[in-house]
Parts: C-alpha cells; sequence; structure tokens
C-alpha cells in the first residue's frame, strides 16, 4: 500500500511539472508573438517616418516626397539601370526607348526618347515620382504644371554617380539597398586604385578614348570617361581641353600619338580595320596593336555598372596588375 501511495506521489509530481512546462511554453509563445507584432509595428513605424522626405536634387531644387513612390517613370537609361539595381522592378511604370539593360527594361512602357519624351504619355501612366536629368530642364515646367514630381540627376563623375544612387535609395525608402550597391562599387573602385597606386607617370599610357570617328571626337575633363581614365591609371590625350567632348583634327591626334585607343562598337567597328584609316597607321596604338573595343553603355551612363567599365579600362590599360 505504502508502495502505490509513491506510485501515485510520482504520478502527481510529473503531471504538475507537465502542467508546468505546459504554462511556460503557452507563455513564451504569447510573448513571442507580442515581440513579433512589436517588432512589425516597430517596422512599420520606420518606414512611415521616413516619409514624407524633402531632398535637394543636381540643380538644387528641393523636391518633397509624400509617401513611397509606387509608381516610377525614368527618363534615362541610367536612371533605370539605378531602379532595377535597388529592386524596384514592380514600380517601374515608364521608361525611354533607349532604356535596354537589364533585359527586363526592354518590356517596361515606353514613353518615348531620351531627349524628347512623351509629356502625354508620362500623365497617362499616372506616376508620382519621375526620375530626369539635366537635359531635362527644359520639360521640368511642363511637367510639374500638371502636378507631377519630378527628381532630377546630373551625376559628375564616379563618386556623383554613387551619390545619385544614394539619393534615389532615399527618394524610394530603399536606402539600405543603395548602400548595398554602392559598397559594392567602392570596393570595385577601391581595389582598381590599389592595384594601380604605385605606378610612375611614365608607367600611364596616353590613352584615346573615341567617341566618334567623323569627325574626330574623345572625352574631355569632366567626362565621365575621361575620370575613368585617369583612375585606371592612364593619360588622357584631351587633358588640356576645355569641353567635355572635343573634337580634334587627324594632325592633332597624330601629334599627340596615343598609346592605347579604346573605343565602343558603334564608333569603331572591327578594330582590326583601324589600320586601314589613310593616316592613322603610325600612332603608336596603331602600330602596336593596342586598339580595343569595349561596351560604351559601361562608361557612359551613370550608372552602377561604371565600375565595371572601369575595371575593364584598368585591365586593358595594365593587365600584368590583374594576373
Amino acid at each position: 500500500m505504502s508502495k502505490m501511495r509513491r506510485i501515485f506521489a510520482g504520478i502527481k509530481v510529473l503531471l504538475v511539472l507537465l502542467l508546468v512546462v505546459s504554462l511556460c511554453i503557452g507563455a513564451f509563445g504569447c510573448a513571442k508573438k507580442k515581440a513579433e507584432v512589436a517588432l512589425e509595428g516597430e517596422a512599420e513605424k520606420v518606414e512611415k517616418a521616413a516619409f514624407p522626405i524633402e531632398l535637394a536634387d543636381d540643380l538644387g531644387r528641393k523636391v518633397t516626397i509624400d509617401k513611397k513612390p509606387e509608381r516610377i517613370v525614368s527618363l534615362a537609361p541610367s536612371n533605370t539601370e539605378i531602379l532595377f539595381a535597388l529592386g524596384l522592378d514592380d514600380s517601374i511604370v515608364g521608361v525611354t526607348d533607349f532604356c535596354d539593360y537589364p533585359e527586363e527594361a526592354k518590356s517596361k512602357e515606353k514613353i518615348g526618347g531620351f531627349s524628347d519624351p512623351n509629356i502625354e504619355k508620362i500623365v497617362e501612366v499616372k506616376p508620382d515620382l519621375i526620375l530626369a536629368t539635366g537635359m531635362h530642364q527644359k520639360i521640368l515646367g511642363q511637367l510639374e504644371n500638371v502636378g507631377l514630381t519630378v527628381f532630377v540627376l546630373d551625376s559628375k563623375g564616379i563618386g556623383g554617380v554613387i551619390d545619385g544612387i544614394e539619393k534615389i535609395g532615399k527618394l524610394t525608402g530603399e536606402e539600405e539597398a543603395a548602400q548595398e550597391v554602392v559598397s559594392e562599387m567602392r570596393r570595385k573602385m577601391n581595389e582598381v586604385e590599389e592595384k594601380v597606386a604605385g605606378l610612375s607617370d611614365e608607367q600611364k599610357p596616353l590613352v584615346y578614348y573615341e567617341v566618334w570617328n567623323d569627325p574626330i571626337m574623345t572625352v574631355g575633363p569632366g567626362a565621365l570617361m575621361y575620370e575613368i581614365i585617369q583612375v585606371a591609371g592612364g593619360k588622357n590625350i584631351a587633358a588640356d581641353a576645355q569641353e567635355e567632348y572635343p573634337k580634334l583634327s587627324l594632325e592633332v591626334l597624330i601629334g599627340k600619338n596615343p598609346q592605347v585607343i579604346i573605343a565602343s562598337k558603334g564608333s569603331m567597328g572591327d578594330p582590326g580595320k583601324v589600320k586601314e584609316r589613310k593616316g592613322w597607321e603610325d600612332i603608336s596604338a596603331v602600330k602596336e596593336g593596342k586598339v580595343y573595343i569595349i561596351d560604351e553603355d559601361k562608361v557612359v551612363r551613370a550608372g552602377p555598372r561604371v565600375v565595371d567599365g572601369l575595371v575593364e579600362v584598368a585591365k586593358i590599360l595594365h593587365s600584368e596588375l590583374f594576373q
């Protein structure tokens, strides 16, 4: 009998322990649920707290965004690339006829050309944010007169591109995504700078970047590709130019005698045929076979891929440093 009482007592203790454990688990679950709800509320509070936001664009205009944009129109291929890089694909309701990267951009609604977008079409897609460039100043008034919000990016240099991406991140509530993009851009840029840092002036080749071949046009101070050549460890033949895209005579080009020629396929076509250009055969780069073609979109568009263009140019100029 005593043995039976001990067994029943043991069972009672076990039941009590099970009850306590069950209550603890329930309490933990409730606490966890409350914490999750609180965190969700906090996250929502943080997102709501980000708007309205007032930010100065590259023209010095103060632009106010009342809430996270859900319908965005891009008036430039560079802006389109930035939006996709920030994961804003679903928010893009209009792009130009020239917005072709990434591939998904080609299927977006078209609102006309880069320099001559269709105002009526833009109004039709009902954007709550339009991303323009410095070239669109002439239509700003028309867009604002119909109540549309326009933010202008007019990036100068690689640093300006990075700044522009950060601004779009703030405007769209995608600051974290923007920081991820610019961090990777800075990493690639720093890698190039570190590799070419020890080069002497004599080790930096004289470069001619061909914007167009007839008339001969290259890049001068202020152009994005001009800075890319410098950062990549090269010297530009048009360092003394007074404009971003100076035209040169053949005599001046021959006199500069570039050691490396870089161009896009649209300008040059087949690099081997450069030798067939009358008068070009004695230029050092042509004689040495140092004529290269790159994707011009990576070095003229003020978007995330500009650092990829920088890496390509650096590898052309100093392949020995990237083994």
